[in-house]
């Protein structure tokens, strides 16, 4: 906390505080500017000489906590506000957001103080503390410049008689002119003019389902509210220039202020970036819910789903969203400032432009590029608080960087290429299962462990919005361990290994809650509802996945397809193959049933298609699967792929996929008269198909579609 200059006219007025050194504090102006104070009240001579009196004020930390010799490992910006002129408003329920038309002030943010920074603790009960350290956003960790600085400031600060505190704080970037001096840019305009009316807004929002999201879909509510609460009026005239300059002036004024995100009071964070304090990251996170809410739309009943698309097709509708989305992710690069929020619409800008372009796509990757970069800028990756900590700042954070960190594995293993993070460099805890409406519970209440396990998983015995994207981040670090043995140059030694991380994987899997676990009987289940058979149907399938690249790896060691491939590999096809009939466990939900067989029943498929292909195969192979067994698998995944639309983002990659495996299956049903009733070898084979035989079955781990690539 901090205290507050006493008035003037108090009785106290007649020092100043002091630091724990016993130096005189500096007034909040010459402190920020690195400048000598000569500490006078009420106003300093420096202060009245630049016409800021207003500004001149003194403050002390009143946490005195000594600093940990760790190195430091997150930093987020603390605004000090000398003056509060922001009215109480009603508590948020579900329903309602926290901030509304008549709560925020008439001129966001523009009498804040001049920043400081604080140090993330580790327990839950600590208190940011006044910081020596070096605070400039981006610099972390012990291979810092400034980590022998901040050792020596450390031990200056400490000798008697200290010249008070040496800074080594370096100027934030300046924020950009366009945004704060000058008029809204164009882009800003065309922005507000295509926010789509209240009920189309609201529809979009509502067809938008997604099991994992990686924010809190009940504040994207919220902020959807506070959107129609506070701009309704400009939103629901003409839209003229005139009134949307000064809706965009307003929100570029807020985005050039830096965003707090050390809150622990629910309400407090989201009136940072609601009402009167929106921002172009809001408007940007808005529109990507509602492009998401339009891949929610079935594509027979697309046209004149909402008033808001204006009859355009799937395709275009989708593109002009996803430019109106980049649009808002430029303006929020060109304020100069970095956090959550923007680090959230990166990812929701990914994640469009994979569904329109496909994962192969190189402006997909690049924006992924982006948003890994932000991400390791921001610290999300690291993080001293306790594991317990239930603050809506941490958990935020935590639910970000677990979107971050899985779409980042699922990356690597569909497209093969380098996964941008490791575990080895993440200290980050899972965020806690607890539902989003503890999360913005208003006040906090509870203890750090109320309502979940010594594992962080909920003890209410069902399937909260955070469930899955906890699941699937603690199977990517899996992942990423397999990733680490594909990417070594031999396979030499890495059988113990392998077998071990299958062992550690099962474990982990068998440690999760049983909500969370797919069963043969599920879809026949009256107490579960299409969502939660989905959600049970895709960590069971993640599970697998992982085993699948571990018994791939082993056969590339034991120079052979094991059983246990074989047998992982049909079940993972036929999970893969539910949502395709039936369609029901889709409805409502955001997912792209195509990609499931791409990246789950392709890889799978490869598989089988090589046991079939195998010298010496007879009704059975090695495996003791039927061959029968298995071309009944592969036939139903050359049905579904063959349902994949045109306008699917991965059609070519399908329609590749099918064809190979029509090739092996006439191969194996129909095979060449010279080789009928012999015993034939895949190296022998004279073949028509697009790829060379050596080729067609190199399949490494890393690319799992290598094994059909020309």
């Amino acid at each position: 906390m901090l205290s507050p200059r006493p008035h003037p006219s108090s009785p106290h007025a007649s020092s100043v505080p002091r630091r724990r050194n016993g130096r005189p504090q500096a007034c909040e102006p010459c402190r920020g500017r690195k400048v000598g104070c000569d500490h006078k009240l009420p106003i300093c001579s420096r202060c009245k000489k630049g016409k800021i009196e207003h500004k001149c004020v003194y403050l002390v930390g009143a946490s005195k906590t000594p600093l940990s010799p760790t190195p430091p490992r997150s930093r987020e910006h603390t605004t000090t506000r000398t003056t509060t002129s922001t009215t109480s408003s009603s508590q948020p329920s579900p329903d309602q957001p926290a901030t509304a038309t008549g709560t925020s002030r008439t001129s966001p943010r523009t009498s804040a103080g001049h920043l400081h920074h604080h140090r993330e603790h580790a327990s839950i009960d600590a208190r940011p503390s006044e910081s020596v350290r070096y605070e400039a956003l981006g610099y972390m960790g012990a291979t810092s410049f400034s980590t022998d600085l901040e050792e020596a400031q450390r031990r200056l600060m400490s000798m008697p008689g200290a010249e008070g505190q040496v800074s080594s704080v370096l100027p934030p970037d300046a924020p950009s002119y366009s945004l704060r001096d000058f008029d809204p840019p164009a882009a800003a305009i065309n922005v507000l003019r295509n926010i789509p009316d209240r009920a189309s807004s609201y529809y979009m929002f509502e067809t938008y389902r997604n099991i994992h999201d990686a924010w809190c879909r009940l504040a994207a509510r919220w902020l959807l509210h506070s959107l129609w609460d506070t701009f309704g009026e400009i939103l629901e005239g003409d839209r003229s220039d005139k009134s949307l300059s000064v809706m965009a002036k307003q929100l570029c004024l807020n985005t050039t202020s830096v965003l707090r995100e050390n809150h622990t009071d629910p309400k407090e964070w989201f009136k940072e970036f609601s009402g009167n304090n929106m921002r172009w990251e809001c408007i940007g996170i808005l529109f990507a819910y509602w492009s998401s809410g339009l891949l929610g739309l079935p594509r027979e009943t697309f046209r004149g789903s909402c008033k808001a698309l204006n009859n355009m097709d799937r395709r275009t509708a989708l593109e002009f969203y996803k430019e109106l989305v980049a649009d808002c992710a430029n303006l929020c690069w060109n304020a100069g400032h970095g956090n959550t929020l923007l680090c959230f619409l990166l990812f929701k800008r990914s994640l469009l432009q994979s569904n329109i372009g496909g994962d192969g796509d190189l402006r997909h990757f690049r924006l992924h590029g982006d948003l890994v970069a932000l991400t390791t800028y921001l610290g999300l990756h690291t993080s001293s608080a306790a594991f317990g900590d239930r603050s809506v700042s941490v958990q935020i954070r935590r639910r970000l960087f677990a979107g971050v960190f899985n779409i980042d594995k699922l990356i690597a293993i569909f497209t093969g290429r380098p996964p941008l993070l490791s575990r080895r460099f993440i200290s980050e805890s899972e965020p806690l299962d607890i539902s989003d409406e503890d999360l913005l519970q208003v006040p906090p209440q509870g203890t750090p462990h109320a309502g979940i396990d010594s594992a962080g998983w909920s003890l209410g015995k069902k399937i909260l919005p955070v469930s899955p994207l906890r699941a699937r981040l603690m199977m990517a670090y899996t992942r990423d361990s397999i990733l680490e043995i594909a990417l070594r140059n031999t396979l030499i030694a890495c059988e113990d290994p392998l077998l071990e991380l299958k062992q550690q994987a099962t474990k982990m899997y068998d440690g999760f809650p049983s909500v969370l676990k797919y069963g043969a009987d599920d879809l026949q289940n009256p107490e579960l509802d299409h969502v939660q058979v989905y959600t049970r149907l895709h960590i069971t399938l993640e599970h697998l996945h992982n085993v699948f690249f571990i018994e791939r790896l082993l056969s590339k060691v034991q120079e052979g397809v094991t059983a246990e491939l074989v047998r992982i590999s049909l079940e993972i096809i036929e999970l893969s193959l539910i949502p395709f009939t039936n369609r029901q466990l889709t409805t409502g939900v955001m997912c792209d049933i195509d990609w499931l067989l791409m990246a789950y029943g392709a890889p799978a498929g490869g598989v089988l298609c090589m046991e079939l292909l195998r010298p010496a195969a007879a009704s059975s192979g090695a495996s003791g699967i039927k061959k029968s067994t298995m071309i009944q698998s592969l036939s139903m995944l050359v049905g579904c792929l063959n349902a994949v639309p045109l306008d699917a983002p991965n059609y070519g990659v399908s329609a590749t996929l099918k064809k190979i495996i029509e090739q092996v299956l006439d191969r194996v049903l129909d095979p060449p008269a010279e080789t009928t009733g012999q015993e034939f070898s895949v190296q022998g084979w004279e073949t028509d198909f697009l790829v060379d035989a050596a080729d067609l079955f190199n399949s490494d781990l890393l690319d799992t579609f290598d094994w059909f690539r020309p």
